[in-house]
């Protein structure tokens, strides 16, 4: 297990703390799955598919933060080890529905019980209004981050065009 980092993050800026959050918090997830043998990916689906049920793969894969691909794989993975299962969608002749398996609903509702562990102690000494204030700053965080990737494929377009 890797030692906590030192507290040098006292003068850090907001990207420095974000990365600092998001290395501890992917650190303290995973040491809790050691135990059920899951990746953080296969923690996250296995959480999205409890709360909302049966979903096609791309909106799973949106929802948990990877591209179609990798989900596929996850998913694959997923199903081979008996945790999920796949049939088709009555609604879309193509489109398939992933959903946990019978037999891995008690591991979901245990692993629930772990992200509700997580996200308590994740905010603990904060107050409501403190916790609605982070999460503004963040979302405008990330909407301010995809207005630079935006910027960035334009901006790489029109080097091209100048180069040209």
């Amino acid at each position: 297990m890797q030692e906590p980092m030192p507290d040098t993050l006292t003068d850090a800026g907001p990207g420095t703390l974000a990365a600092a959050v998001r290395r501890r918090l992917k650190h303290a997830v995973s040491a809790r799955l050691t135990p059920y043998d899951l990746s953080m990916q296969q923690f996250w689906v296995i959480l999205v598919l409890m709360e909302q049920g049966a979903t096609s793969l791309h909106p799973l894969a949106q929802q948990v933060w990877m591209d179609d691909p990798t989900a596929s794989r996850v998913v694959k993975g997923m199903v081979a080890r008996g945790l999920l299962t796949t049939r088709a969608d009555p609604k879309h002749g193509r489109r398939i529905l992933i959903n946990l398996s019978p037999d891995a609903l008690p591991l979901a509702q245990e692993l629930q019980l772990l992200a509700d562990e997580v996200k308590t102690g994740l905010v603990a000494g904060l107050d409501a209004e403190q916790q609605a204030a982070l999460r503004s700053g963040l979302r405008t965080m990330v909407a301010n981050l995809d207005a630079m990737l935006v910027g960035q494929s334009n901006f790489a377009g029109e080097r091209d065009e100048v180069a040209s």
